[in-house]
C-alpha cells in the first residue's frame, strides 16, 4: 500500500461506521477517508468523528470532481483531499504538510524497543503522547499472555487476531522490534507453527518496560516544570488582582490544576470562591505571601 510505503502503519476500516468506531477508541496521526463507503459515506463519518476529535487531520480520498464536492469537505470537517488514482509524489507532499515523518537514520538511533523522540516529533504534543502511551498500557496489558494462551490451546486464529492489533499499535508507537517480531510470529502462525514466540515474549517485556520508564520520566519532568512555572503564574495572577483586572479570572481558570496542586486544599477553596465572585479586594488583602 502506498501509505505504508511512506513508513506509516495503516489500520483499515471496512465501512464509515467502523471508521467512526475506530476513531473513538484509538488515537491516529491521520485519517484517510474514502468518500464512498458502505453503510455510511465519508462525509457523515467525518462529521461524527469531528464531534469527539477536533484535531486529527482527515484527508478525503475520492475520484469525484473536486470542484463539485470541495464545499462538502469543509462542511464535514475534512482538512484536505487526494484524488484517485493516488500519486506517490502528491501523497508524500501532503504527509509532509501534516505530520513530521522521521527519517530512518533518526529512528535507528534508538534501541528499537521504543522511540519516544520519533513519536513526539509526529504529535508535537507531549500530552497527546502521554495519552496514547497510557491508552496502550491500559488496554493491552494482557496481550502477550493472551497470545501465549491461544497458542497453547492451538487457537492460532485468535493469536493472530491479537497480533494484528499489536502490529498496528507497535508501528504507530515506533516500537520497531515489537513490530518486526509480531509480523514474524503472525506469519508463522498462519503456517501453523510458533517458533518465534519466545523472542516475541522477550521483546514484548523490554518494550513494555521502555514505555513504562518513559511515561515515568516524562511525568517527573512535567511535575518539575509545573512547580517551576507556578510562582511566575501566581505573581502575574496576584498582580492583576491588586489592579482589579478581570484577566486574573482567565489566568486562574486556565491554570486551575496548577493552583490546586500547589496550594493547601482549604486555601485553594477560599481562593476559588473569591475568584468566581470577582472579589479581588479580598484576594489582595488575604492572599499576599500565601505561597
Amino acid at each position: 500500500m502506498m501509505i505504508e510505503g511512506c513508513g506509516l502503519t495503516v489500520l483499515t476500516a471496512g465501512s464509515g461506521a467502523e471508521a467512526v468506531e475506530m476513531a473513538e477508541n484509538q488515537e491516529f496521526f491521520m485519517i484517510f477517508m474514502d468518500i464512498h463507503m458502505p453503510e455510511m459515506d465519508g462525509y457523515e463519518a467525518s462529521r461524527l468523528i469531528r464531534k469527539t476529535n477536533k484535531s486529527v487531520p482527515i484527508i478525503a480520498l475520492t475520484a469525484d470532481s473536486i470542484s463539485e464536492v470541495e464545499s462538502k469537505f469543509s462542511e464535514s470537517g475534512i482538512d484536505g483531499y487526494l484524488s484517485k488514482p493516488l500519486q506517490m509524489n502528491e501523497l508524500h507532499e501532503l504527509l509532509q504538510n501534516y505530520i513530521n515523518i522521521t527519517p530512518v537514520s533518526e529512528s535507528e538511533k534508538s534501541n528499537g524497543y521504543f522511540d519516544y523522540d520519533a513519536l513526539s516529533a509526529v504529535f508535537h504534543d507531549d500530552n497527546a503522547v502521554q495519552r496514547l502511551l497510557s491508552q496502550f498500557i491500559s488496554a493491552h496489558a494482557k496481550d502477550c499472555d493472551n497470545v501465549r494462551d491461544s497458542i497453547v490451546d492451538g487457537d492460532y486464529i485468535s493469536a493472530r487476531e491479537i497480533l494484528h492489533n499489536i502490529i498496528g499499535i507497535s508501528g504507530n508507537l515506533f516500537c520497531k522490534k515489537l513490530y518486526t517480531i509480531s509480523c514474524r510470529l503472525s506469519s508463522e502462525l498462519k503456517k501453523n507453527y510458533s517458533d518465534s514466540f519466545e523472542s516475541f515474549e522477550e521483546v514484548w517485556d523490554k518494550t513494555w518496560n521502555a514505555i513504562n520508564s518513559c511515561i515515568k520520566q516524562v511525568t517527573e519532568n512535567q511535575e518539575i516544570t509545573v512547580h517551576k512555572q507556578f510562582p511566575e503564574i501566581w505573581d502575574e495572577f496576584f498582580s492583576l488582582c491588586t489592579e482589579f483586572d478581570i484577566s486574573a479570572v482567565d489566568i486562574f481558570t486556565e491554570n486551575k490544576r496548577l493552583f490546586m496542586d500547589n496550594m493547601e486544599k482549604s486555601v485553594f477553596e477560599q481562593l476559588q470562591k473569591a475568584v468566581m465572585n470577582y472579589d479581588f479586594l479580598w484576594i489582595s488583602e488575604n492572599m499576599e505571601g500565601c505561597l
